[in-house]
């Protein structure tokens, strides 16, 4: 019977005959010697009792590719996501040349890890790195049905994204400091709004030397007005069409920005009366044909890309918030101040004036959708008022005219 070697890795290696085999030889690598002549002897008994080796040995041994062409492969499937395509050539440049043998459970166990020890990325960063890999190599074994292996990232742990105490100790010892996912969750406080309306009107601060003068004179202000109280996605407010409004019907037909593989889908948003309103002051400032952008921001320069022009008025809405002193208050923060206004909203009976289903409607999500469950920010200060303001009145019927119970 063959007898183990050590390998200079200290691995034990121990080669196997039979007749069925591929050039009737295969090597099989162990821990440790035992291991290794343990396994010799019960692959001695199998072949004295006339027992054939397991199928999977008598295939030839194909080279296993790569990472990085199994990623690859994935991002030009037209399968992944455009957002994807940053994150998938940063998953070639840094896990691209080990094998897709070698990319077993341990093995990604360790590169989560590397992630946030050596690159101390957030845990979302993390997240978005491990799907984009365990989706290229599901789209891998999909095509290559005769590779027997099991997906590693369908095994990780519910919380593999996030620190534990291991991994803060290592982030500590380094110097490092330990990423919490950070939820958005921030709402326009009292005064705010006319803060902000006023600093995109022009108007000067008492402590400042001049007012702030942004591009696009009114229509800032009026796309402002159209995001906080309808909940459009910045796309999809500056690419409204003159044609999309119907100020007669009270409705928008908005295109979402959130299709792709060159899907285009629509869906109608109800105006607000403050929506309504704002829109007719700012038409009868210009006038325009129905093709015609409602905002200039597209037209701006010749040939700007929707990625320039997102970030322009992202800049800029950052800039009048800053100036009406709105600390760390986002643009996409009206998104979520929309969502919760939308939920709180009654009808004259004092009643919820929209389900949850149609809520999603508005907002661009599907009826089954959580995302307003994770969009609502409902302020404690509110809920209290509101219930005070029901409990008053029921304590004074209790305690009678002269206070008694």
């Amino acid at each position: 019977m063959a007898k183990a070697r050590q390998k200079d890795s200290g691995k034990w290696e121990i080669g196997l005959r039979h007749p069925s085999l591929p050039g009737g030889r295969r090597y099989f690598t162990f821990d440790t010697e035992a291991e290794a002549n343990a396994y010799g002897e019960q692959w001695k008994l199998m072949k004295m009792a006339g027992l054939q080796p397991p199928a999977e040995l008598l295939k030839p041994a194909g080279a296993s590719p790569p990472l990085g062409l199994v990623i690859r492969e994935w991002a030009n499937s037209g399968l992944a996501a455009p957002s994807q395509q940053i994150v998938l050539s940063q998953l070639v440049r840094e896990v691209g040349s080990v094998k897709l043998e070698m990319a077993n459970y341990a093995w990604l166990a360790a590169y989560v890890q590397r992630l946030k020890v050596e690159n101390n990325l957030s845990p979302n960063s993390v997240r978005h790195r491990v799907q984009a890999l365990g989706r290229s190599i599901d789209e891998y074994l999909r095509h290559h049905p005769s590779v027997a292996m099991g997906n590693p990232v369908r095994l990780l742990p519910k919380g593999y994204s996030t620190y534990n105490d291991v991994d803060q100790r290592l982030v500590v010892a380094a110097g490092k400091k330990v990423k919490e996912d950070v939820e958005r969750d921030r709402r326009l406080h009292p005064g705010e709004q006319e803060r902000i309306v006023a600093a995109l009107s022009g108007k000067q601060r008492e402590d400042r030397e001049r007012g702030l003068m942004l591009s696009g004179g009114n229509a800032l202000l009026t796309m402002f007005l159209l995001i906080v109280y309808s909940g459009l996605r910045l796309r999809e407010a500056y690419t409204l069409r003159r044609g999309q409004i119907d100020l007669d019907r009270k409705v928008m037909r908005v295109q979402s920005s959130k299709q792709w593989r060159g899907k285009v889908a629509f869906r109608d948003v109800p105006m607000r009366p403050e929506v309504h309103r704002a829109l007719i002051n700012y038409l009868s400032t210009r006038s325009m044909l129905p093709a015609a952008y409602m905002f200039p921001f597209m037209e701006e320069e010749p040939d700007l890309t929707l990625k320039k022009v997102t970030q322009r008025l992202s800049d800029r809405f950052a800039s009048a918030f800053a100036y009406a002193d709105c600390p760390e208050l986002h643009e996409h923060d009206l998104r979520h101040e929309a969502t919760c206004r939308w939920l709180e909203l009654r009808d004259s009976t004092g009643n919820w004036m929209f389900r949850l289903e149609e809520v999603n409607r508005i907002m661009g999500w599907s009826s089954n959708s959580t995302m307003a469950q994770r969009y609502a920010s409902f302020r404690g200060s509110d809920l209290a008022e509101r219930m005070w303001a029901t409990s008053v009145p029921a304590e004074a019927a209790v305690a009678g005219p002269s206070g008694a119970a």
